[in-house]
């Protein structure tokens, strides 16, 4: 039984190996000019490898794109099982989203280039993660209503995609394209400009956490 377990673990080994070395290649050139082979040597396998465990060039980059989008979208899902502050939660997630950018910066920029016409497949797959996550957040703002600290008026699935938004375009787009690097303290700063708006006043009866 053991010698089974050791031979599924080097399989899932050697696939990931695969994956990691299809976005490497995904980063350097369009879909369209990379090639299997260069994919195999870039994992330092054979050709006929790569397809034991992918069926085609296509397959290969969703599950690339995939696999990076996972790893991006685990940064929400780990904070939004327990919420005890709906503003300390987002400043969790900037947070932990922020570290991840930095630690994973050419990965992740795969989730921010251009992706290949016609696969329909992987743009349904897209449409339907971002709404789990959307669905998460709207569910973090119903929290926030509930423990007071959001007013029970605001259409909190606005509210969900603006967040999301900060943390995709904003410092997403800060960190991944253009660059800039965000000092974990700016995150507090990014959380008062949502949670408060930029009006010159703020909400009766609003104080600061």
């Amino acid at each position: 039984m053991p010698v089974v377990n050791n031979r599924k673990k080097a399989g899932e080994n050697k696939r990931e190996q695969i994956l990691l070395a299809a976005v490497e290649k995904f980063l350097e050139k369009d879909f369209y000019q990379v090639t299997i082979t260069e994919i195999a040597e870039q994992a330092e396998v054979g050709k006929g490898t790569v397809y034991e465990y992918f069926s085609s060039k296509e397959e290969l980059f969703k599950e690339s794109f995939s696999y990076c989008a996972e790893l991006y979208l685990q940064t929400f899902h780990n904070h939004l099982s327990d919420v005890l502050s709906a503003r300390r939660t987002m400043e969790d997630i900037l947070k932990t989203h922020l570290e991840l950018l930095k630690d994973n910066r050419k990965n992740l920029h795969l989730l921010f280039n251009e992706r290949p016409q016609g696969f329909q497949e992987l743009q349904t797959w897209i449409i339907e993660r971002r709404q789990e996550l959307l669905d998460g957040i709207t569910d973090l703002m119903r929290k926030g209503i509930q423990l007071k600290e959001i007013r029970p008026d605001i259409d909190i699935e606005m509210a969900g995609r603006l967040f999301l938004a900060l943390n995709y375009v904003v410092v997403g787009g800060m960190v991944i394209i253009d660059n800039i690097e965000i000092e974990e303290k700016r995150i507090k700063e990014l959380v008062d400009i949502f949670w408060y708006g930029i009006s010159n006043h703020r909400s009766e009866g609003e104080i600061d956490s």
